[in-house]
């Protein structure tokens, strides 16, 4: 597992939308805007499923994702393995957590991403390098 950056966290933190990237079995892709998530710890993000489809369906057949991020403080694509959680404790700090946000929509499930890489997206020529 890659354990994030003071850096990247402070991105992180700081930008309202990100990208969530999945794809089915066969390959094909699909990438959705969310913006209810958050880091859980350096190694693990929680992304708030309100109303995943196909992402969901995605993720059941392969459990490879990406999130991809840009703002003032840098641009990052952290890649990692997810888990659905429905029930239990993490669902439950989830549900409390969207609550808090005023959403208007209630999580369906937890999404837990276990981080194993994080890449710059920044211009030039580094661009799309593994940084951790």
């Amino acid at each position: 597992m890659a354990k994030l950056t003071a850096e990247i966290k402070e991105s992180l933190a700081a930008t309202k939308t990100a990208y969530f990237a999945t794809a089915a079995k066969d390959g094909t892709p699909n990438a959705v805007p969310i913006g209810a998530y958050k880091l859980l710890d350096d190694e693990t993000i929680l992304v708030s499923d309100q109303y995943f489809n196909k992402t969901l369906a995605n993720i059941k057949e392969n459990p490879r994702v990406a999130l991809t991020f840009w703002g003032e403080k840098g641009g990052y694509q952290i890649k990692g393995t997810v888990t659905i959680h429905t029930s239990g404790t993490i669902f439950t700090e989830d549900v409390a957590w969207v609550k808090s946000l005023k959403a208007t929509l209630e999580p369906k499930s937890a999404i837990v991403m276990k981080i194993t890489g994080v890449y710059t997206i920044k211009p030039g020529p580094d661009a799309g390098k593994k940084i951790l």
